[in-house]
């Protein structure tokens, strides 16, 4: 948008402070997909960084509207400022810079993906961002925005240039963190998370055909290295 209307191709486009409202939608599990999709979909539309702005406790809860008490923060904070409890955003920042990306200051390459999960009416229910990692691994960040419902995928790497399609082959590293692992409760101030745990990993055999399945209302890291080519096809990457 910023370029249609005018902005020079020279100049970079930077997201100098990214939070959520606040608010009981932020304290909830969707904070953290709406960070994880928020942070990659501005990376991927082409910008040059972007920040998260409230890192540090800042604020006890606070009331959104008169019903919908939470905070925009990593973290809960009591009317002394003093830590009670993590939030959803705490665990999705750590996936971002912990996981999906490689805690070193280095180069990521950062991919165009798709997916071609849908309701009914067409709206998306996955979103995907992939990168090629410094250690050389790839590593895709998967959002299921399906409150409801878990959807299995399939991952496909298409070379444009040689027509051919790879997969992730071999010991794949999968992180997820959804509702199994946060669920908030609200209660105006006195709202809370349980359960609260951290994301839990496994590692996948994986295969050309290999399903990964996203649990409803999750974020999921799947990383791995690429198997050797296969012949093109004409289904889309998914």
């Amino acid at each position: 948008v910023w370029r249609d209307d005018g902005l020079p191709p020279n100049v970079p486009m930077l997201d100098t402070e990214t939070n959520d409202h606040g608010g009981e939608a932020a304290a909830d599990i969707f904070g953290a997909l709406w960070l994880a999709d928020s942070f990659g979909g501005f990376l991927a539309a082409g910008g040059q960084s972007t920040h998260y702005y409230h890192d540090l406790p800042y604020s006890p809860p606070h009331p959104a509207c008169e019903n919908s008490w939470g905070t925009y923060h990593m973290f809960m904070v009591d009317e002394h400022y003093q830590i009670r409890q993590r939030t959803a955003q705490f665990f999705a920042a750590r996936l971002l810079t912990q996981e999906w990306a490689q805690p070193k200051d280095s180069e990521h390459k950062l991919f165009a993906a798709s997916s071609d999960v849908r309701d009914s009416q067409g709206h998306v229910l996955v979103t995907t961002y992939a990168l090629q990692r410094p250690d050389g691994q790839w590593s895709l960040m998967l959002i299921n925005k399906d409150h409801d419902n878990p959807h299995p995928v399939r991952i496909v790497f298409h070379d444009t240039d040689s027509h051919h399609d790879r997969s992730l082959i071999g010991a794949v590293t999968a992180i997820t963190f959804g509702k199994a692992q946060y669920q908030w409760h609200p209660n105006r101030k006195n709202g809370y998370a349980d359960p609260d745990l951290p994301p839990i990993t496994s590692t996948i055999v994986a295969s050309e055909n290999t399903p990964y399945n996203l649990p409803a209302a999750s974020l999921t890291i799947v990383r791995g290295r690429l198997g050797s080519s296969l012949p093109g096809s004409s289904v889309p990457a998914k």
